[in-house]
């Protein structure tokens, strides 16, 4: 890949990002920017307010730039185009306590190159449904706000010859995760990280255990625009087929901007995100995605 070539498109393209949807009655003293845009189930460390319900929208558009292996490139016979979409729900419990569900909806378009044969993939995927619980609040004097998660995937996915085993296969899964968050003026830094485990399902097939790391940093210029980047580090362990170890564990860094649109009295936010691969290493054969760019949209409603 030409990483000068794509980064200046893309980084024009970037715009406008959303997460934290919690909008306070008074208006701040300094603008305030949102958390994460790219799409990550992580809990950061912020919570989610009493009585309201979001309803998000994670789209992710990427394209494979080769078949690579190690660290290195070894052919460009297969190129696969993705357009994932991950539906989730927030719903605020009690003060510091509140569920979220995440269910990714996806097609993707795979062509070999040397044959010139292509077919479409995927469907809907298996839902995960998240308890997010916040232990340290900094606007109550913590040092930071810090939460955990505890996960449970559930099989929703339409298995077929056409879904994709890596997205969803009927199987049962679950982890947790732990986010900290550090705002200061108009600057939010997020950490989190999540790890999760699957059993096997359809197809004899079990998904690897993968551990997730996302990073993000937000400025809000004013209060309807944020500027930052996002960092995220996959690992994923071998998956398994029939019972044996396909030898497949991979691991890939993505990082780039964002920008931020946020609509406060609506309770609205929209915005993209362009990420590109720092580093990346496959221990099989394995199409890598040359670029990323992801939309996220959100609503809040007041329930009560």
């Amino acid at each position: 890949m030409n990483f000068s070539k794509r980064i200046i498109p893309l980084s024009l393209a970037a715009l406008c990002t959303c997460a934290g949807l919690s909008w306070g009655a008074d208006a701040p003293a300094v603008p305030l920017p949102f958390g994460p845009a790219i799409s990550a189930f992580g809990p950061a460390g912020t919570g989610f307010p009493v009585g309201k319900l979001g309803v998000l929208l994670n789209y992710q558009y990427c394209e494979t730039d080769g078949i690579r292996k190690g660290g290195s490139e070894v052919n460009e016979n297969v190129r696969l185009t993705k357009n994932v979409g991950v539906v989730k729900f927030r719903y605020g419990i009690t003060e510091g306590l509140d569920v979220r569900t995440a269910t990714p909806i996806y097609d993707v378009y795979k062509k070999n190159l040397v044959t010139g044969r292509g077919e479409h993939l995927g469907w809907i995927g298996d839902t995960a449904i998240a308890l997010h619980k916040v232990l340290m609040n900094q606007a109550k004097g913590s040092p930071f706000d810090l939460a955990v998660d505890v996960g449970l995937v559930v099989p929703t996915t339409d298995v077929s010859s056409k879904s994709v085993d890596f997205v969803g296969n009927g199987a049962w899964g679950t982890g947790g995760a732990v986010g900290l968050t550090y705002s200061t003026g108009s600057h939010r830094l997020d950490q989190e990280v999540h790890v999760y485990t699957f059993t096997e399902g359809s197809h004899d097939y079990r998904k690897p255990m993968y551990v997730r790391s996302t990073t993000a940093w937000g400025y809000a210029v004013n209060n309807n625009f944020d500027l930052g980047a996002e960092s995220q580090f996959d690992w994923n362990d071998q998956s398994e087929k029939n019972g044996k170890n396909q030898k497949d564990s991979k691991n890939e860094w993505y990082a780039g901007p964002k920008v931020a649109f946020k609509y406060k009295p609506g309770g609205f936010a929209a915005g993209l995100a362009a990420m590109f691969p720092m580093a990346r290493w496959y221990e099989a054969n394995t199409p890598s995605e040359g670029f990323r760019v992801e939309l996220k949209l959100s609503k809040t409603f007041d329930l009560l």
